[in-house]
Formats: structure tokens, C-alpha cells, sequence
């Protein structure tokens, strides 16, 4: 028997059912497309993942962490100015062309973590840095959890560090290494006067989100912000010349 009839519903339960059917059926249908759509972006996240985890792999790298953490030890104990200027130097040897000139060197603070230190970036790449670091201020807070390795030398001071699932700390002294691994976090502190080399491997954009977060949403010091990010481009810069330069352009 028909529902309707010239345009009028002689059974409306009937037909409040059947809308509400389909409006199920609708709502099941969007919420499979979603769930669809999740899907193909959480594989292809996963893919470029695992892309970008071969290719840091597989890649040439232009320093290792032992060249650096044996150069730093090298003239750990030293006025870490002197011992700065002398590590400078070798690198430029050991390395041409892929070492910031004296012009674009600068000491530029970094905030993150709730930590304050201030930083000298000699190398930077996508997948490298090799960096001065240090604290004329005791200051301490959260290491930060990165897509990269990081290894430091301590040149003078000390470091502390407190590393997750653990009861206890560390203490590093001039001529030790830190290594901070990919995934990792720990809870740091410096005591006044402590300066070290740092060497970093891995997707390097990714440590810039924690390394900038203090300075965008507490400290909002956009001159720090500016200084940072101009001689990490001017790194990028340097890095490309030299990779066209051994291309033959």
C-alpha cells in the first residue's frame, strides 16, 4: 500500500523510521569516508616515515660523532674561548667549506625547555649541525625529545643530567660525552661557567620546533628568533654551495 498520497503521509511513524534509517545509514557512510581518509594519511605518513628513516640511514654523513667528541676532549680543561677558537680552526681544516666564516659566527641565546644557554652554530645541514654551546648562568630544565642524535663534550663546568625511568642523575665533567639519543628525554642542568661542543645527527628541522617553542610562546624574544633562524639558513646555504661545488656546477 503506498505511503503517500498526493503529496501527503497517511502513515508518518512509517516514514519517521525510514528517515531515520537513512540518516543512519548517512551518518555510517561519512564516518567510513573518515575513516578511510585517517587511514590513507596515517599509511602515507607512515611510509614517508619510514622513507626518511632509510634514507638518514643510508646516507653519507660529513662528520661523526667520535671526530667530534675527540676534538672537544682534545682541549677540554682549557679557557673554553681558547679552546672554542683552536676547535674552530681544526675544523676548518679537517673540513673546507663546510664551516661558517668568522663574519657569520654569533652567539645567539636559546630558550626551550625552561632552560636559558646561548649557542655558536658552525655547521648546519638537514641532517647535521655541529654547534658551541654553554651557560655563563646555572639554568636547568627539560632536554627536549628529537628525531636525532645528539652527542655534547663538555669543555669547562659541569652537567647534570637525569635521565627518564631513572631515580638517579649524572654528573659530567670537562672531557666527557652526553649522548642524548633519538627518542629520549632527560631532565638537564648546568652550573654557571660550563661550555661544550655539540653534535647533532638526524632530521634536524625537527629539533627546531622545541628549540624555538620557548622563544615564540613565553619569552616571545623575535629578535633571538630572527638571529636563530638567519645563520641556520645562512648553514643551509653553505652546506648547498658546497654540495654544487663537488657536483661540478
Amino acid at each position: 500500500m503506498a505511503c503517500r498520497r498526493w503529496g501527503r503521509c497517511r502513515c508518518p511513524s512509517r516514514c519517521r523510521r525510514g528517515g531515520a534509517e537513512r540518516s543512519g545509514v548517512g551518518s555510517m557512510v561519512v564516518a567510513g569516508r573518515r575513516a578511510l581518509r585517517a587511514g590513507l594519511a596515517l599509511g602515507a605518513l607512515a611510509m614517508v616515515l619510514q622513507g626518511l628513516r632509510g634514507w638518514l640511514a643510508s646516507k653519507r654523513y660529513e662528520f661523526t660523532p667520535a671526530e667530534i667528541a675527540q676534538l672537544a676532549r682534545h682541549h677540554a680543561g682549557l679557557d673554553h674561548e681558547l679552546a672554542f677558537s683552536k676547535i674552530i680552526v681544526e675544523l676548518r681544516k679537517k673540513h673546507p667549506g663546510h664551516i661558517l666564516p668568522d663574519e657569520d659566527l654569533q652567539w645567539v641565546f636559546v630558550n626551550a625547555g625552561g632552560w636559558m644557554g646561548s649557542m655558536c652554530l658552525l655547521h648546519a645541514s638537514l641532517t647535521e649541525y655541529v654547534l658551541l654551546f654553554g651557560t655563563a648562568v646555572d639554568t636547568g630544565g627539560h632536554s627536549g625529545r628529537y628525531w636525532a642524535d645528539i652527542s655534547d663534550t663538555v669543555i669547562s663546568g659541569t652537567f647534570r643530567q637525569w635521565k627518564e625511568g631513572t631515580t638517579r642523575s649524572e654528573i659530567y665533567y670537562p672531557g666527557d660525552t652526553i649522548v642524548h639519543e633519538a627518542g629520549e628525554a632527560t631532565s638537564v642542568q648546568w652550573s654557571a661557567g660550563t661550555w661544550m661542543v655539540e653534535y647533532g645527527r638526524g632530521f634536524i628541522p625537527s629539533t627546531l620546533a622545541f628549540a624555538l617553542a620557548d622563544t615564540l610562546f613565553s619569552t616571545q624574544d623575535f629578535v633571538t628568533l630572527f638571529y636563530t633562524l638567519r645563520v641556520f639558513a645562512k648553514g643551509l646555504l653553505l652546506e648547498a654551495s658546497a654540495f654544487f661545488s663537488t657536483m661540478g656546477c
